[in-house]
């Protein structure tokens, strides 16, 4: 449609291939003191994911390709570009109407990036926060919109948490004026936050499935008679069919395979969507657009790889589906065929299965794939009240050793896991903490598992006042997230070497220097916040660095 003009687009964080490996994505939930920009470019570059040229996107996050499809089926492609961040000047003019940015995290304040920055600016709250003010001052010139929508988009909307609010203030962003009566704003979700709207001008802030509603909401946008806030539900949805199929590349080959989970866990946000599977035809036509462009490793956006193609109660896994997904994706030319989420029950109840998918991706000692389950945490009693379907076909009680067991079969398939936690749950007591520490100790110690633990600090999203944060963590908190990082530590430099086995020399060498520095210094870290907090440092805190041997209570839980 002549004269009219939609722009997408997302900040640097997400325009990354990540070098085939969805995991070093992660770096971006990192402070950027600790990792500088050079270092960051080496292990998340963007050279190989634009056109130098005209600044268009070749590959592109998988949500952001979605909503770019349907707005074209409207109005065609001439209206639409993928825009990389670094080059807006070269796609925006008098014409654009509507900038659409998709986020994963934009201010930096989800479960990871809360973990991992420790009260520092991540990188990706910095890059969107320069996207915005660059399309701010773009928009002073042209008139244009700037919507925000993607799984992170609710971060911008009050309530805007007292943890954000401290965090504005290094960047040189003054947060005090839109403060207002916190006790108030931070209870209601109401709209966009102030500073949002005024200082990165964001105007419309969208949550849910957009990809189908998307045409309609940009007409109502244009017509100013949308809500500074857009809400499209999963009902907006009338049929699989509606959702626009891939046509241009994506990041690290994602097709996404289903939606929603089905495991019911009352924290999870995803849980909130119905499941729906697409058809493993379709899967192969979206997988084809990446292959033919020569990007032959196909990753699988899923919130529960085991439930493809599930329909019983009791979550045992469809074998047959699955093996057939994985082989119909290798038949149309894949060379690596890798998942984002699996659950530790459906891996146990599955183990052929597992076996099969390895087979099919010529894994081997030299060969590993990442993986990413959720532990959260080991009481039997937790695990019944919050997350009653996540170890099904088992019993809460048969967690732990279905955890153990899953790793075991993951790691004699070449599967290595990095494996979620979640640390200050309100309803979670001391012990309970406690018991969480000890099975990551015998996971590390005695059953020596390959695979990473990530401590995540517990987030509401509907009751911030709830949201955990390093000045709330008790000491209990403390030894679970330092054991789980003690053992990372000693992990991320056993295995540095194999992991970046694709990479130049110089970059390789680069990565692995970097990697004993980081470890070294996250210990180090550690110990000096906790004797700030506590003003001693505890035997389990010791200099050393050496793992500790479990505690009688991870045999009591586990054997």
């Amino acid at each position: 449609m002549s004269g009219k003009k939609y722009v997408m687009t997302a900040d640097r964080s997400q325009v990354s291939n990540f070098r085939g490996n969805f995991l070093f994505g992660f770096l971006s939930c990192g402070p950027a003191k600790v990792s500088p920009g050079p270092i960051y470019s080496m292990i998340c570059p963007t050279n190989d994911t634009y056109n130098r040229k005209t600044g268009e996107m070749e590959l592109a996050p998988l949500g952001l390709r979605r909503v770019q499809q349907s707005l074209e089926n409207r109005y065609g492609q001439e209206a639409v570009t993928a825009q990389h961040p670094f080059e807006l000047e070269k796609a925006i003019d008098k014409d654009t109407r509507i900038v659409g940015l998709t986020e994963m995290s934009p201010l930096g304040i989800g479960t990871v990036d809360t973990a991992i920055s420790w009260n520092n600016d991540p990188w990706n709250r910095m890059w969107f926060t320069r996207v915005t003010k660059k399309l701010k001052k773009l928009k002073e010139k042209y008139g244009f919109k700037v919507a925000v929508g993607g799984p992170g988009s609710w971060q911008l909307l009050n309530p805007f948490t007292d943890y954000m609010r401290r965090q504005l203030t290094p960047l040189g962003r003054d947060a005090s004026k839109y403060s207002g009566d916190t006790d108030t704003v931070n209870r209601k979700r109401t709209g966009i936050d102030p500073w949002v709207k005024e200082e990165l001008g964001v105007d419309y802030v969208i949550e849910g499935e957009a990809d189908v509603t998307a045409p309609d909401i940009f007409e109502r946008i244009e017509s100013e008679e949308a809500p500074e806030v857009i809400r499209s539900m999963t009902n907006s949805i009338g049929d699989l069919d509606e959702i626009p199929e891939i046509k241009r590349g994506t990041l690290t080959g994602t097709v996404e395979i289903m939606r929603g989970c089905g495991r019911g866990c009352d924290f999870c946000a995803p849980n909130l969507r119905t499941k729906r599977d697409f058809p493993i035809d379709r899967l192969v036509r979206e997988a084809s657009v990446n292959i033919k462009k020569g990007y032959d490793s196909v990753w699988l956006l899923t919130e529960e790889l085991t439930l493809y193609g599930c329909d019983n109660k009791d979550k045992v896994p469809n074998e047959d589906a699955i093996v057939d997904l994985f082989q119909s994706l290798r038949n149309a030319g894949a060379r690596r065929i890798g998942s984002t989420h699996w659950t530790f029950a459906g891996v146990r109840a599955a183990p052929d299965m597992i076996s099969k998918i390895s087979h099919i991706n010529e894994l081997s000692p030299d060969e590993w794939m990442g993986v990413q389950p959720g532990l959260e945490w080991i009481s039997p009693r937790l695990v019944k009240k919050y997350m009653p379907y996540k170890m099904k076909p088992y019993s809460p009680e048969e967690y732990p050793e279905t955890i153990r067991e899953a790793v075991k079969i993951m790691n004699s398939n070449y599967y290595y896991p990095a494996i979620t936690l979640v640390v200050g749950h309100p309803d979670e007591e001391p012990d309970e903490v406690d018991m969480t520490t000890d099975f990551i100790n015998r996971l590390s110690v005695k059953d020596k598992m390959k695979g990473i633990v990530a401590p995540l600090l517990y987030v509401d999203y509907h009751k911030p006042e709830r949201t955990m944060d390093y000045d709330m963590m008790s000491e209990n908190h403390w030894k679970l997230y330092y054991t789980a990082w003690k053992h990372n530590a000693r992990e991320f430099t056993d295995s540095i070497w194999l992991a970046t086995q694709s990479f130049n020399m110089l970059t390789r060498v680069g990565t692995i220097l970097g990697t004993y520095a980081i470890s070294g210094y996250i210990l180090r870290f550690l110990r000096n916040q906790f004797k700030k907090r506590f003003g001693y440092i505890p035997n389990w805190m010791d200099s050393s660095d050496k793992v500790e041997q479990p505690s009688s209570t991870s045999s009591n839980i586990s054997s």
